[in-house]
This record gives structure tokens, C-alpha cells and sequence, in this order.
């Protein structure tokens, strides 16, 4: 049976969406909170799910979401085997949204405030078209071919537009105006944007307007690795998707993700992937 851990691991791509058995896959034990968001489509039996204490049950044709900073745990809601379509992505790193709104990370956590519903009907689900759109989120993700992450992105966005809607129906406001967001809880966004530009820690710190300490504690808590890891993931992300689709060498694959050099890039790829970049290419090819 697989490990769980991995479900709980910062991204290293926007997303990463997946069909989950529970035959064959052991949910997190524990309370989970992450910095991004997770949609979770009953295909299979029932779930528990317990968000920030309060408990939801889902069944087959609903929809859950759980948003970020929220803490969950799920479970096999009558201890039988579930299927489940996972799909987990961090709002900062999909493309931007439409100008005259905030962030979409701020309108999920605003929602989850307000009290807006986490679980959609199976009937509501349906008519917003949300199992088919999870579901091929997970197929394009599985088969990796060229030019799935535009359709994942594009498919992701339409989910939240249509939810969204869905709570403005049950009285929720977009257009409420709040006071300007920390930048920490934005920055897996700003590192995508500027892995080409010598990121370092203490200038990230220097953007946040805080002591690198402090900011190396912060990060930790939110985003669960280290600031310097969580740079190196994202850019394994960007190394995959070149080794995958291109025939760039690895010396313009470093130079084109922001390594200092290729041996670094080999280095850290091989640490995070557990296989060579060279190996990577191989085998997926």
C-alpha cells in the first residue's frame, strides 16, 4: 500500500491532480494544513471530513472543498473503500484573475470565513459540470502529454469561477474590500515569477519587511519545508517539464530555471526526484 506523505508535500508544479483508492492508498493520520487548496470529488463510498473541527460528510457525485490554512482531516466516512478525484493547487500560482477582484487565495479563505458551503450536492456538482472537469484534470495530469498544464490551468480556473458563483448564490460578497494581505502568505507565487532572477532567502526575507529569523520561522509554518527547499522544489517543477518536452541540454536546462550552474541542477534534481535528470528523461521518453 502507498504512503500518504507525498499528498502532504509542498508542490513543486501549480498543482498536481490524481485518482486516489483507498485500497491502495493510506489517507494522512493526521490533522493536515497546507498553503494550498484542495478540491476532493467523491467518485467511490463516503468521507468524513473534519474542517477546523466541524465535521462534513461527502458521498459520491459531491463535491469538498478545503481551503487554505484550513485544518482537515479525512477519512472513510462508514470504514469502506473510497474513490476519490484529488486535486490540490496553490491559488497563487494559477494565472492571475480578473482585475476589479482580489486574489483568489484571499477569496477562499474569505469564504471559508463567511461560512460559505465546502460541500456541493451531488445535483449542484453536476450542473456546473464539476465531475467532469476533476476528472479531466486528473486524466491530463496522468498522461502528461504536450500542453496539459495550460488545459489542468484552464480547467482549475473554470472549477473556482463556477464555485465561486455558486457562493455568491448563498450570499457571499467578491467585491468586499480588506486590508492588504502579508506578503509571505503570496510568495510561492513571487518565487514562480522570479526563479531566473538569483533568488535568496534573506532578500525574500527583505521583501516581506521581516528578519530573516523570523521570516525563515514564518515559512516554515506555512509552507511546511524550508524557504531554500521550497525554491529548489518549484524549480525541479520547471527542470521535469524541459526534460519532458524539450531536447534542451542540461546546461541551457539549468541556465533557463535558474541554476547557478548544471552540476547544482543535476544535484538537487536527483535529491528531490530520487533519479538523475538524465535518468528522468529516459525513462519518460
Amino acid at each position: 500500500m502507498k504512503n500518504s506523505n507525498e499528498l502532504c508535500q509542498p508542490l513543486c508544479l501549480p498543482y498536481d491532480c490524481r485518482e486516489i483508492d483507498s485500497r491502495t492508498t493510506l489517507f494522512p493520520q493526521e490533522v493536515q494544513s497546507h498553503y494550498f487548496a484542495e478540491i476532493v470529488l467523491v467518485r467511490e463510498g463516503r468521507i468524513r471530513a473534519f474542517l477546523d473541527g466541524e465535521e462534513r460528510t461527502a458521498a459520491p457525485g459531491e463535491v469538498l472543498f478545503i481551503c487554505p490554512g484550513v485544518a482537515h482531516q479525512v477519512e472513510a466516512a462508514d470504514g469502506e473503500a473510497v474513490r476519490l478525484c484529488l486535486l490540490r493547487l496553490d491559488p497563487n500560482r494559477l494565472p492571475e484573475g480578473p482585475v476589479y477582484a482580489p486574489s483568489l487565495r484571499t477569496l477562499l479563505i474569505r469564504a471559508c470565513r463567511d461560512g460559505m458551503p465546502m460541500v456541493v450536492p451531488a445535483a449542484d456538482a453536476e450542473k456546473m459540470n464539476l465531475p467532469e472537469m476533476c476528472t479531466q484534470c486528473a486524466r491530463e495530469s496522468m498522461r502528461c502529454e504536450f500542453g496539459y498544464d495550460l488545459n489542468v490551468k484552464a480547467r482549475l480556473t473554470m472549477i473556482w469561477v463556477a464555485v465561486i458563483r455558486y457562493w455568491t448564490d448563498h450570499g457571499f460578497e467578491t467585491g468586499r474590500q480588506e486590508l492588504q494581505p502579508d506578503p509571505i502568505y503570496s510568495l510561492s507565487g513571487y518565487i514562480q515569477n522570479h526563479l531566473r532572477d538569483g533568488l535568496r532567502v534573506e532578500g525574500l526575507a527583505e521583501y516581506c519587511g521581516l528578519s530573516y529569523p523570523w521570516f525563515a520561522k514564518r515559512f516554515r509554518e506555512i509552507y511546511g519545508v524550508s524557504c531554500k527547499d521550497f525554491i529548489e522544489q518549484i524549480r525541479v517543477g520547471q527542470v521535469e517539464q524541459f526534460l519532458v518536452f524539450t531536447d534542451l541540454d542540461l546546461n541551457r536546462i539549468s541556465e533557463e530555471t535558474g541554476y547557478a550552474d548544471c552540476s547544482h541542477m543535476i544535484k538537487n534534481f536527483k535529491r528531490v526526484m530520487n533519479i538523475t535528470p538524465g535518468q528522468y528523461r529516459l525513462k519518460r521518453r
